[in-house]
C-alpha cells in the first residue's frame, strides 16, 4: 500500500498517476481539501505526530511513501523521516522545479522568519508589507504587522480565514486567493495595495515565484525570499512525474 502526503499541486499530480496505474493508495493532507473519490484511494486529513504516523503505517500495511507535501512543511518532513527510517519504509520525494536564485540588489534571500523580521525592521520599517508567505506565517511576522501596515494573501478557505482571526489579524487586510500566474494580475495586486516591500517563500514553480520576482523588479520593489529548507537525506528525490511513474510501476 502507498501513502501519499499532498495538499499541493504535486499531490494532485500524484493522484492522477495513481489513477493511471490503477494502484490503491492512502492520501493524507494537514487540512481538509477537496478530494474526488476514484475507487482507489482512502482520504484522511489532520496532522500526524510520530506515534500517530507509525501507527497508521503499521495499521494499513504501508510499504511506500510519496512525499508531495509543501517544501516548507518542515515538521511533517522530519516526522516522515524519523518514522520511515524506524519502520524501514522507503520515501520518494516529488520535488518542485526551482528557479535559479537572483543576484539583484532588490532581491534579498533569508534563512528563516527571524532573519526576515530583522531585515524588515533594519531596512524597510514603515513600508507597507505584502506578505505572500501564507496564513501560517501570520504569528511569525506579528512584530511587524502590529507596527506597520501589512497585507497577507491567504487561501480562500474557511480554515485559513479562521486561523487568521484566531491570531487577531485584521480581516480587512486579508487578500483571499491563489498566486497569480500572469504578471499583469500580480502587478495589479501590488499597486492596488500600495506595496512597499514583499515577503514570500522560495516555493518554486508551483508557487509562481518567478512571477513575484519579475513584477517586484518591474515595479522597483524590494522582495524578501525565505530560502526553502533542505530535505532529509533519507528521501529519494524525484524531479519529474515520468520518473516517479517508472518507480510506481515497479511496486508490487
Amino acid at each position: 500500500m502507498i501513502l501519499i502526503f499532498g495538499g499541493t499541486t504535486e499531490g494532485r499530480q500524484v493522484l492522477d498517476l495513481m489513477k493511471q496505474v490503477k494502484k490503491p493508495y492512502h492520501y493524507s493532507t494537514k487540512t481538509a481539501v477537496e478530494y474526488q473519490e476514484d475507487g482507489l484511494g482512502i482520504y484522511r486529513f489532520g496532522a500526524l505526530d510520530e506515534q500517530a504516523l507509525s501507527n497508521y503505517i503499521q495499521q494499513h500495511a504501508i510499504k511506500w511513501i510519496i512525499n508531495a507535501a509543501h517544501p516548507f512543511a518542515t515538521l511533517l518532513h522530519n516526522t516522515i523521516d524519523k518514522v520511515s527510517q524506524q519502520l524501514a519504509v522507503p520515501v520518494y520525494r516529488l520535488e518542485r522545479v526551482y528557479e535559479e536564485r537572483q543576484c539583484n540588489k532588490l532581491v534579498h534571500y533569508t534563512k528563516d522568519y527571524a532573519t526576515s523580521l530583522k531585515l524588515l525592521f533594519e531596512q524597510f520599517a514603515g513600508k507597507t508589507l505584502m506578505a505572500l508567505s501564507g496564513v501560517q506565517s501570520i504569528p511569525k511576522l506579528e512584530d511587524y504587522w502590529k507596527r506597520h501596515k501589512t497585507f497577507f494573501r491567504i487561501l480562500d478557505r474557511a480554515s485559513s480565514i479562521e486561523l487568521a482571526a484566531y491570531h487577531q489579524f485584521p480581516a480587512s487586510q486579508l487578500i483571499l486567493g491563489y498566486p497569480n500566474k500572469k504578471n499583469a494580475d500580480e502587478k495589479a495586486i501590488y499597486q492596488d495595495y500600495q506595496t512597499g516591500v514583499i515577503l514570500t517563500k522560495e516555493s518554486g514553480g508551483s508557487g509562481f515565484l518567478a512571477t513575484k520576482i519579475a513584477v517586484a523588479l518591474e515595479l522597483g520593489l524590494p522582495i524578501i525570499i525565505i530560502k526553502r529548507p533542505p530535505m532529509p537525506p533519507y528521501f529519494t528525490e524525484v524531479n519529474n512525474l515520468e520518473r516517479l511513474l517508472e518507480e510506481i510501476k515497479k511496486w508490487a
